[in-house]
Protein backbone atom coordinates (compact mmCIF):
# COMPACT_ATOMS: atom_id res chain seq x y z
CA UNK A 1 0.00 0.00 0.00
CA UNK A 2 1.21 3.34 -0.75
CA UNK A 3 -0.17 6.04 2.00
CA UNK A 4 0.11 9.94 1.02
CA UNK A 5 0.86 11.12 4.29
CA UNK A 6 -0.17 15.66 4.37
CA UNK A 7 -1.26 17.77 7.00
CA UNK A 8 -3.37 20.07 5.34
CA UNK A 9 -5.74 22.70 6.35
CA UNK A 10 -6.66 24.41 2.69
CA UNK A 11 -6.19 23.89 -0.75
CA UNK A 12 -2.94 24.35 -2.75
CA UNK A 13 -0.24 23.33 -4.74
CA UNK A 14 0.74 20.48 -2.50
CA UNK A 15 -3.02 19.51 -2.22
CA UNK A 16 -3.19 19.79 -5.80
CA UNK A 17 0.00 17.20 -6.32
CA UNK A 18 -1.32 14.86 -4.43
CA UNK A 19 -4.64 14.50 -5.73
CA UNK A 20 -2.51 14.31 -9.39
CA UNK A 21 -0.28 11.41 -7.48
CA UNK A 22 -3.30 9.51 -6.33
CA UNK A 23 -4.88 9.49 -9.17
CA UNK A 24 -1.80 8.22 -11.16
CA UNK A 25 -1.46 5.71 -9.09
CA UNK A 26 -4.50 4.31 -9.05
CA UNK A 27 -5.05 4.32 -13.21
CA UNK A 28 -1.86 2.17 -12.59
CA UNK A 29 -3.75 -0.64 -10.14
CA UNK A 30 -1.64 0.32 -7.35
CA UNK A 31 -3.23 0.38 -3.73
CA UNK A 32 -3.26 4.09 -2.33
CA UNK A 33 -4.75 6.00 0.23
CA UNK A 34 -4.72 9.53 1.28
CA UNK A 35 -3.81 10.29 5.19
CA UNK A 36 -4.49 13.78 6.68
CA UNK A 37 -2.61 14.72 10.45
CA UNK A 38 -5.85 15.27 11.31
CA UNK A 39 -9.42 17.00 10.30
CA UNK A 40 -9.91 20.22 9.25
CA UNK A 41 -13.79 21.28 8.43
CA UNK A 42 -14.84 22.16 4.84
CA UNK A 43 -11.39 21.03 3.05
CA UNK A 44 -11.79 21.25 -0.30
CA UNK A 45 -9.97 18.19 -1.20
CA UNK A 46 -11.76 15.83 0.71
CA UNK A 47 -14.51 16.18 -1.87
CA UNK A 48 -12.16 15.90 -4.42
CA UNK A 49 -10.73 12.73 -3.56
CA UNK A 50 -14.85 11.53 -3.24
CA UNK A 51 -14.93 12.51 -6.50
CA UNK A 52 -12.16 10.68 -7.89
CA UNK A 53 -13.04 7.78 -5.64
CA UNK A 54 -9.92 7.43 -3.35
CA UNK A 55 -9.53 6.29 -0.06
CA UNK A 56 -8.55 8.85 2.79
CA UNK A 57 -8.53 8.44 6.36
CA UNK A 58 -7.93 11.66 9.26
CA UNK A 59 -5.09 10.84 12.01
CA UNK A 60 -5.43 11.71 15.71
CA UNK A 61 -2.66 12.19 18.70
CA UNK A 62 -4.12 8.86 19.79
CA UNK A 63 -3.99 6.66 16.26
CA UNK A 64 -0.76 9.05 14.88
CA UNK A 65 1.81 6.21 16.55
CA UNK A 66 -0.85 2.97 16.00
CA UNK A 67 -0.74 3.97 12.19
CA UNK A 68 3.04 3.74 12.14
CA UNK A 69 3.52 0.89 13.83
CA UNK A 70 0.90 -1.44 12.13
CA UNK A 71 3.22 -0.81 8.67
CA UNK A 72 5.31 -3.40 7.52
CA UNK A 73 8.61 -3.22 4.87
CA UNK A 74 6.07 -3.56 1.66
CA UNK A 75 4.68 -0.25 2.43
CA UNK A 76 5.43 3.14 1.25
CA UNK A 77 4.63 6.44 2.84
CA UNK A 78 5.13 9.53 0.71
CA UNK A 79 5.06 12.60 3.10
CA UNK A 80 4.44 16.22 1.82
CA UNK A 81 5.15 19.51 3.61
CA UNK A 82 7.04 20.19 7.34
CA UNK A 83 5.23 18.72 9.64
CA UNK A 84 4.42 15.16 8.12
CA UNK A 85 7.80 14.67 6.52
CA UNK A 86 9.08 15.31 9.73
CA UNK A 87 7.36 13.13 11.81
CA UNK A 88 7.21 10.15 9.09
CA UNK A 89 11.13 10.62 10.01
CA UNK A 90 10.97 9.93 13.37
CA UNK A 91 8.27 6.95 13.31
CA UNK A 92 11.32 5.06 10.55
CA UNK A 93 13.15 4.43 13.75
CA UNK A 94 10.00 1.90 15.22
CA UNK A 95 8.63 0.80 11.93
CA UNK A 96 10.34 -0.62 8.84
CA UNK A 97 7.98 1.08 5.81
CA UNK A 98 9.69 2.92 3.08
CA UNK A 99 9.39 6.64 3.24
CA UNK A 100 9.60 9.05 0.57
CA UNK A 101 9.13 12.64 1.33
CA UNK A 102 8.89 15.77 -1.24
CA UNK A 103 10.28 19.18 -0.96
CA UNK A 104 7.53 21.55 -2.13
CA UNK A 105 8.46 24.58 -1.18
CA UNK A 106 10.58 27.41 -3.16
CA UNK A 107 10.19 30.56 -1.32
CA UNK A 108 12.48 32.11 1.53
CA UNK A 109 10.57 32.04 5.08
CA UNK A 110 10.70 33.35 8.31
CA UNK A 111 10.01 32.62 12.18
CA UNK A 112 8.68 29.79 13.07
CA UNK A 113 8.68 28.75 9.59
CA UNK A 114 12.15 28.83 9.04
CA UNK A 115 12.38 26.53 11.87
CA UNK A 116 10.49 23.97 10.80
CA UNK A 117 11.78 24.35 7.48
CA UNK A 118 15.81 23.80 9.39
CA UNK A 119 14.83 20.93 10.77
CA UNK A 120 12.58 19.22 7.55
CA UNK A 121 16.21 19.43 5.83
CA UNK A 122 18.57 18.07 8.57
CA UNK A 123 16.10 15.47 9.10
CA UNK A 124 16.18 14.38 5.69
CA UNK A 125 19.10 11.82 6.50
CA UNK A 126 15.97 9.37 7.42
CA UNK A 127 14.20 9.61 4.14
CA UNK A 128 14.39 8.91 0.24
CA UNK A 129 14.35 12.96 -0.81
CA UNK A 130 12.60 14.42 -4.03
CA UNK A 131 12.19 17.77 -4.69
CA UNK A 132 9.80 19.53 -7.43
CA UNK A 133 12.66 21.88 -8.69
CA UNK A 134 16.36 21.81 -9.04
CA UNK A 135 16.39 24.80 -7.13
CA UNK A 136 15.06 23.15 -4.25
CA UNK A 137 17.04 19.99 -5.02
CA UNK A 138 20.56 21.72 -4.60
CA UNK A 139 19.64 23.37 -1.50
CA UNK A 140 19.35 20.05 0.09
CA UNK A 141 22.07 18.51 2.50
CA UNK A 142 21.04 14.99 1.87
CA UNK A 143 20.97 13.29 -1.12
CA UNK A 144 17.49 14.02 -2.89
CA UNK A 145 16.29 13.82 -6.40
CA UNK A 146 14.35 15.79 -8.90
CA UNK A 147 10.66 14.74 -9.69
CA UNK A 148 8.67 17.80 -11.49
CA UNK A 149 5.15 18.30 -10.37
CA UNK A 150 2.16 16.50 -13.36
CA UNK A 151 -0.45 16.62 -14.33
CA UNK A 152 -3.11 14.36 -16.38
CA UNK A 153 -3.48 15.41 -19.79
CA UNK A 154 -6.48 14.30 -21.86
CA UNK A 155 -6.15 12.05 -24.96
CA UNK A 156 -6.52 14.69 -27.30
CA UNK A 157 -5.11 18.27 -27.85
CA UNK A 158 -7.66 21.00 -26.45
CA UNK A 159 -8.51 23.03 -29.35
CA UNK A 160 -10.61 26.33 -28.63
CA UNK A 161 -10.93 29.87 -29.05
CA UNK A 162 -9.79 32.76 -27.69
CA UNK A 163 -12.37 35.15 -26.02
CA UNK A 164 -13.31 37.78 -28.23
CA UNK A 165 -11.66 39.94 -24.87
CA UNK A 166 -8.72 38.02 -23.83
CA UNK A 167 -9.48 37.38 -20.35
CA UNK A 168 -6.22 37.07 -17.83
CA UNK A 169 -6.55 35.21 -14.88
CA UNK A 170 -3.75 34.83 -11.73
CA UNK A 171 -4.20 31.71 -10.01
CA UNK A 172 -2.61 30.76 -6.34
CA UNK A 173 -2.13 32.37 -3.16
CA UNK A 174 -2.71 35.95 -2.41
CA UNK A 175 0.73 36.54 -1.25
CA UNK A 176 4.25 38.04 -1.76
CA UNK A 177 6.00 35.79 -3.00
CA UNK A 178 3.27 34.75 -5.89
CA UNK A 179 3.60 38.54 -6.25
CA UNK A 180 -0.42 39.20 -6.53
CA UNK A 181 0.86 43.16 -6.06
CA UNK A 182 2.82 42.39 -9.33
CA UNK A 183 -0.32 41.61 -10.98
CA UNK A 184 -3.05 44.11 -9.48
CA UNK A 185 -0.16 46.45 -11.26
CA UNK A 186 -0.06 45.27 -14.43
CA UNK A 187 -4.18 45.01 -14.65
CA UNK A 188 -4.37 48.55 -14.05
CA UNK A 189 -1.84 49.29 -17.33
CA UNK A 190 -4.01 46.47 -19.35
CA UNK A 191 -7.31 48.68 -19.81
CA UNK A 192 -8.08 46.62 -22.88
CA UNK A 193 -8.09 42.96 -21.04
CA UNK A 194 -10.37 41.71 -18.57
CA UNK A 195 -8.51 40.16 -15.35
CA UNK A 196 -9.50 37.43 -12.78
CA UNK A 197 -8.06 36.39 -9.27
CA UNK A 198 -8.64 32.90 -8.27
CA UNK A 199 -7.28 32.50 -4.88
CA UNK A 200 -6.78 33.97 -0.93
CA UNK A 201 -4.43 35.19 0.96
CA UNK A 202 -2.98 37.92 3.45
CA UNK A 203 -2.70 40.43 0.72
CA UNK A 204 -6.19 39.91 -0.65
CA UNK A 205 -6.52 43.73 0.50
CA UNK A 206 -4.89 44.76 -2.34
CA UNK A 207 -7.76 44.02 -4.05
CA UNK A 208 -9.87 46.91 -2.69
CA UNK A 209 -11.27 48.94 -5.31
CA UNK A 210 -9.54 47.37 -8.19
CA UNK A 211 -11.08 46.53 -11.86
CA UNK A 212 -10.81 43.29 -11.85
CA UNK A 213 -12.98 39.97 -10.56
CA UNK A 214 -12.08 38.32 -6.91
CA UNK A 215 -13.14 34.79 -7.35
CA UNK A 216 -12.27 33.93 -4.12
CA UNK A 217 -10.78 30.41 -3.10
CA UNK A 218 -12.42 27.93 -5.14
CA UNK A 219 -11.90 24.04 -4.36
CA UNK A 220 -11.15 23.09 -8.40
CA UNK A 221 -9.57 24.96 -10.99
CA UNK A 222 -10.98 22.58 -13.58
CA UNK A 223 -14.27 24.37 -14.33
CA UNK A 224 -12.82 27.76 -14.22
CA UNK A 225 -9.96 27.10 -17.22
CA UNK A 226 -12.55 27.62 -19.71
CA UNK A 227 -13.12 31.30 -18.36
CA UNK A 228 -9.29 31.83 -19.17
CA UNK A 229 -6.99 32.93 -22.21
CA UNK A 230 -3.96 33.25 -19.81
CA UNK A 231 -2.46 32.38 -17.06
CA UNK A 232 -0.16 35.40 -15.76
CA UNK A 233 2.40 34.79 -13.08
CA UNK A 234 4.59 38.09 -12.11
CA UNK A 235 6.19 35.48 -9.29
CA UNK A 236 8.75 36.44 -6.90
CA UNK A 237 9.36 32.66 -6.25
CA UNK A 238 8.14 29.47 -7.31
CA UNK A 239 8.76 25.29 -7.90
CA UNK A 240 7.40 23.69 -10.33
CA UNK A 241 4.00 25.38 -9.83
CA UNK A 242 0.81 22.93 -10.11
CA UNK A 243 -1.28 25.75 -11.66
CA UNK A 244 0.75 26.91 -14.50
CA UNK A 245 0.87 22.75 -15.64
CA UNK A 246 -2.62 22.74 -15.15
CA UNK A 247 -3.41 25.62 -16.77
CA UNK A 248 -1.31 24.66 -20.10
CA UNK A 249 -3.19 21.24 -19.79
CA UNK A 250 -6.14 22.70 -20.35
CA UNK A 251 -4.78 25.09 -22.52
CA UNK A 252 -4.35 28.65 -21.06
CA UNK A 253 -1.57 30.36 -22.30
CA UNK A 254 1.10 30.52 -19.38
CA UNK A 255 3.42 34.07 -19.19
CA UNK A 256 5.76 34.10 -16.39
CA UNK A 257 8.98 35.59 -14.69
CA UNK A 258 11.74 32.85 -14.89
CA UNK A 259 11.91 31.89 -11.22
CA UNK A 260 12.12 28.19 -10.45
CA UNK A 261 10.94 25.40 -13.07
CA UNK A 262 9.52 27.99 -15.32
CA UNK A 263 12.58 28.21 -17.55
CA UNK A 264 11.88 24.62 -18.52
CA UNK A 265 8.12 24.28 -19.01
CA UNK A 266 8.13 28.38 -21.18
CA UNK A 267 9.48 29.21 -24.41
CA UNK A 268 11.44 32.28 -24.57
CA UNK A 269 8.64 33.95 -25.38
CA UNK A 270 6.26 33.40 -22.90
CA UNK A 271 9.23 34.30 -20.14
CA UNK A 272 10.48 37.49 -18.64
CA UNK A 273 13.14 37.57 -16.10
CA UNK A 274 12.19 37.99 -12.64
CA UNK A 275 13.90 41.40 -11.75
CA UNK A 276 11.90 43.00 -15.77
CA UNK A 277 8.52 41.77 -14.22
CA UNK A 278 6.76 44.80 -15.87
CA UNK A 279 7.54 43.94 -19.28
CA UNK A 280 5.02 41.22 -18.78
CA UNK A 281 2.59 43.84 -19.56
CA UNK A 282 4.31 43.95 -23.53
CA UNK A 283 4.35 40.34 -24.01
CA UNK A 284 -0.44 40.70 -22.89
CA UNK A 285 -0.65 43.60 -25.37
CA UNK A 286 1.55 41.85 -27.93
CA UNK A 287 -0.52 38.32 -27.23
CA UNK A 288 -3.92 40.34 -27.40
CA UNK A 289 -3.16 42.07 -30.96
CA UNK A 290 -1.90 38.72 -32.31
CA UNK A 291 -5.18 37.76 -32.63
CA UNK A 292 -6.80 34.17 -32.32
CA UNK A 293 -3.61 33.11 -34.62
CA UNK A 294 -0.93 33.74 -32.03
CA UNK A 295 -2.92 32.62 -29.33
CA UNK A 296 -4.04 29.54 -30.57
CA UNK A 297 -0.28 28.27 -31.88
CA UNK A 298 1.09 28.55 -28.32
CA UNK A 299 -2.11 27.43 -26.76
CA UNK A 300 -1.33 24.29 -28.53
CA UNK A 301 2.40 24.44 -28.12
CA UNK A 302 2.54 24.42 -24.41
CA UNK A 303 -0.57 21.57 -24.52
CA UNK A 304 2.17 19.12 -26.16
CA UNK A 305 5.31 19.90 -24.38
CA UNK A 306 3.15 19.27 -21.16
CA UNK A 307 1.85 16.69 -22.52
CA UNK A 308 5.64 15.00 -23.74
CA UNK A 309 7.14 16.22 -20.62
CA UNK A 310 4.90 16.86 -17.20
CA UNK A 311 1.97 14.16 -17.87
CA UNK A 312 1.83 11.73 -15.12
CA UNK A 313 2.23 8.90 -17.90
CA UNK A 314 5.83 10.64 -19.03
CA UNK A 315 6.48 10.74 -14.62
CA UNK A 316 5.58 7.20 -13.76
CA UNK A 317 8.47 5.11 -14.86
CA UNK A 318 10.76 7.46 -12.40
CA UNK A 319 8.17 6.70 -9.80
CA UNK A 320 7.66 3.61 -9.64
CA UNK A 321 11.49 2.68 -9.20
CA UNK A 322 11.25 5.42 -6.62
CA UNK A 323 8.44 3.60 -4.98
CA UNK A 324 10.42 0.00 -5.56
CA UNK A 325 7.24 -1.25 -8.39
CA UNK A 326 9.38 -1.38 -11.24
Amino acid sequence: MIYLFVDSSGFGGIESHIQQLAALLKSQQTDVEVVFLQYYPSHPQYNQLNLLQIPYRFLSDSSVIGFFRNLTADDVVHAHGYKASILSRLFTLIAPFHLVTTFHAGESVSGKLACYEWLNRYSGCLSYNLAVSDKIRQQQPFRCELLRNFVRCKKDIVCRTRHPTLQVGFVGRLSHEKAIDRFVSLSQQLPRIECHVFGDGEQVHLLDGEALTWHGSVPSMTPYWKQLDVLLMPSRAEGMPMAALEAMAHGVVVLSTDVGEMPSLLDAECIVAESDWLSLRQVVVELERGGDGQWLQLSQRQQQWVRAHFSGEACWSQLAQIYRLA
